[in-house]
């Protein structure tokens, strides 16, 4: 609070010289910020005003939860043609109970890591597993679609192969994080690349198919592909098992946001319509897709300028909304135009700055991260984060107000979370329910937990209740307790239908016994109606002859 009032101070001191036309030492760059500035007319720049605009009330997230609600209805019932928010179906029809046994593969390909994981599971003891990660190289990921594929199965055959697996046909979850159109647990098409792959001929082509065919041109091993995934499912499912059985929510918070929960498959209209394949369970994990809430200007009241230039220099403008807004991506940047803005109307570091402070994305959302964790009075990370960005002669005051910019522009963030959260709480409600997050940014932020906690409790609908667990590699151990779901659900459902054609042919053999039952008891009676017959006939023969004898 002291600095706080050191740095009032100190811009009344400077606005008092600006009004006399004293110039000050050293005029800030005509940035686009700047130019914005000068625009705001006589407007009072003070820590206050700016960290105002990223305050929100609860009235304003309960707005956002409403319309997100209606676009998660929309989305479900018609897709993207009526709604930012995708709901993509995963066709993943349950979470795991804890009967699943035997060994799973899971492969796992994000960025440009590649990761190879074998599971072994037996009810009522720990999963076991081991694991191999390697770098993609450059050559399959900018290379054709065939060496890529064919370097993933390459990198599968030798995984399974050094186990003495090959032949065991082992089921496989694979997690592949690039955006596509699924429809089927084991069909998805690749809609385009992102993080930096550019491999030709695969999008347009379904992704399963293709790793199978490099499989096959290996020819080394024989294994099953039963799934394929994202992480939020599989944070949602890795987080059931630990749990016995029992997880509402998914969510993902890191560079990106995401979330999943299980709804009723009457309601995934859209999703089922376009299916590959016929779905008749009654429940299915939703991928949300949520992160592109907003990008149709639904949710202008929740941005700030700051998030609208973050927005407008990003590689894709307009798209990923709520993702800009959330989660790491974008959260340092925005810290650092609050800073550079601060800097130009000399609140902040005298006005001097420094170019680094000047220079888009020299600002990573670690910093938030370390800045938060520094012990007050001490300030160590936050020194050397400065002498990182290049700026000299800082004050107390001035390590005060960016410790407090960090607080404020990443509160907003959790907040943000929060009513997100609450949002799919209320759709669910169900008693005490379990909400998993996984995350770089929810895991590192000191403060992040605490924050989003203590705002569900303030948005979530009277007599529900929640509980928050972080877990973790859903897209590993996700993907192989998929592919065991998939297989327990396989056989369980061989089983049923085993035993329904158990229970037609007992069925079938009970009607035969009827049946022959009936024709013995017919023939039996039409046996006693003749003898019946030959009976009387002999009777009325008799009473005839003795009736004639009578006579003569």
């Amino acid at each position: 609070m002291l600095g706080i009032i050191e740095l009032g101070i100190q811009y009344r001191i400077w606005r008092s010289q600006a009004q006399r036309g004293k110039k000050s030492p050293r005029s800030a760059p005509a940035t686009p910020l700047a130019k914005m500035a000068s625009k705001l007319n006589e407007e009072s720049i003070s820590l206050e005003s700016v960290m105002a605009e990223f305050k929100l009330s609860n009235t304003t997230l309960r707005r956002m939860m409403s319309h997100m609600s209606d676009n998660m209805d929309r989305g479900l019932e018609s897709g993207l043609d009526r709604s930012t928010i995708a709901m993509l179906p995963s066709f993943v029809p349950e979470l795991p109970n804890g009967k699943e046994r035997g060994k799973f593969v899971a492969m796992d390909l994000g960025g440009t890591n590649l990761r190879v994981m074998l599971m072994e599971l037996e009810p009522g003891e720990p999963m076991r597993t081991k694991q191999f990660n390697t770098r993609m190289p450059n050559a399959a990921m900018h290379g054709t679609g065939e060496k890529l594929f064919d370097y993933i199965a390459k990198a599968l055959c030798d995984f399974l192969i050094e186990r003495e697996l090959a032949e065991e046909c082992l089921p496989v979850g694979f997690t592949f994080s690039y955006p596509c159109d699924q429809t089927g647990l084991r069909s998805a098409t690749l809609l385009r690349w992102t993080k930096g792959v550019t491999a030709t001929g695969c999008v347009g082509e379904d992704v399963v198919q293709l790793l199978e065919d490099a499989i096959k041109r290996d020819g080394r091993v024989k294994v099953n592909i039963v799934a394929l995934i994202n992480d939020t499912v599989g944070t949602m499912v890795a987080a059931a098992y630990e749990a016995g059985g029992h997880c509402d929510i998914g969510v993902i918070i890191g560079t990106g946001t995401n979330a999943s929960y299980m709804e009723q498959s009457k309601k995934i209209v859209h999703g089922l319509a376009n299916a590959t394949e016929e779905y008749n369970h009654k429940t299915m994990i939703i991928d949300t897709e949520w992160g592109g809430f907003g990008d149709n200007g639904e949710a202008d009241y929740i941005f700030t300028r700051y998030d609208k230039i973050v927005d407008s220099k990003s590689d894709h403008p307009g798209v990923n909304s709520l993702d800009k807004l959330i989660a790491g991506m974008c959260m340092g940047e925005l810290v650092r135009l609050v800073l550079e803005r601060l800097c130009e109307n000399k609140v902040l570091f005298n006005g001097q700055g420094s170019k680094m402070l000047r220079t888009r994305n020299t600002f990573p959302t670690k910093y938030i991260s370390e800045i938060l964790h520094d012990d007050c009075g001490v300030y160590s990370n936050t020194r050397q984060i400065m002498d990182e960005l290049g700026i000299e002669g800082a004050t107390f005051s001035d390590m005060l107000l960016l410790r407090e910019v960090c607080v404020v522009v990443s509160r907003r963030s959790a907040n943000l979370a929060a009513a997100a959260i609450a949002c799919v709480l209320n759709r669910v409600r169900r008693p005490n329910m379990l909400v998993a997050i996984d995350g770089s940014t929810y895991k590192y932020h000191p403060f992040f937990n605490h924050w989003v906690c203590e705002k569900i409790r303030e948005l979530l609908d009277p007599g529900l209740d929640f509980k928050i667990v972080q877990t973790g590699d859903g897209s590993g151990r996700g993907a192989a307790l998929i592919a065991a779901i998939v297989s327990r659900v396989k056989k369980e459902e061989e089983k049923r239908l085993k035993d329904l054609e158990i229970q037609r042919q007992k069925a079938a053999e009970a009607e035969e016994r009827r049946l022959l039952e009936i024709e013995a008891e017919k023939e039996e009676a039409e046996e006693r109606a003749r003898k019946i017959s030959e009976m009387m006939r002999y009777q009325i023969e008799r009473g005839a002859e003795e009736s004639f004898q009578r006579h003569d």
